[in-house]
């Protein structure tokens, strides 16, 4: 009598296998962290998206180096991508809207403006000695109050839009990246649900 050679098992089935090239890519595999749930995924995205928006210049990744030291929980990498929407690119229209809401909450439809402001001559002589910063802070003078104000308000409105747009697209990539998890009827058919 022979035997027939034993055929392998087929191996368990892990998390799925999604492309990480490109941006995207690699954004999504950050969104998809299996030791994180989407909840813990939005709120980080959340925190750095917030923190973007923060007025106070020059300090953004010492708070969000501060988040991480505070909460153990956060994925690290997506909270500092949240928090590059402000970049040097970025900064100066963001730094407009913070402007123009303050001033309107200020009721001050016609008064000052970023027109003024000569953005090619804050570098960083004006962070690092005493002439540039106070140079940059009489040129500034005019609009401080509004962009400091406009500013505290987009960060306190930028948490929950970030949270709640990172839950449902973490949610949303999951549904479509791992869906026997959200269905364990169709991943193991031969155990019938609730056993």
């Amino acid at each position: 009598m022979t035997l027939a050679p034993e055929t392998p098992s087929p191996a368990p089935a892990g998390p799925p296998t999604y492309s990480l090239r490109g941006l995207w890519g690699r954004l999504k595999g950050h969104i998809l962290h299996p030791e994180l749930s989407p909840e813990q995924v939005a709120w980080s995205f959340a925190l750095g998206f917030s923190i973007a928006w923060n007025p106070l210049l020059g300090l953004h990744s010492a708070m969000v180096f501060l988040f991480c030291v505070i909460f153990r929980r956060l994925h690290r990498p997506l909270m500092i991508m949240a928090m590059l929407v402000n970049n040097p690119w970025t900064v100066v229209p963001m730094a407009t809207l913070s402007t123009w809401l303050g001033n309107l909450l200020r009721g001050r439809t016609g008064g000052a403006n970023l027109i003024r402001v000569e953005w090619h001559q804050i570098g960083w002589r004006s962070f690092l000695t005493w002439d540039g910063f106070d140079a940059m802070t009489t040129m500034l003078r005019p609009v401080l109050k509004s962009y400091l104000l406009g500013g505290t308000l987009l960060t306190l409105l930028a948490l929950p839009v970030g949270y709640f747009f990172m839950l449902w697209l973490a949610q949303r990539l999951r549904r479509i990246h791992w869906p026997h998890l959200h269905h364990p009827a169709h991943a193991h058919p031969d155990i019938p649900p609730g056993a």
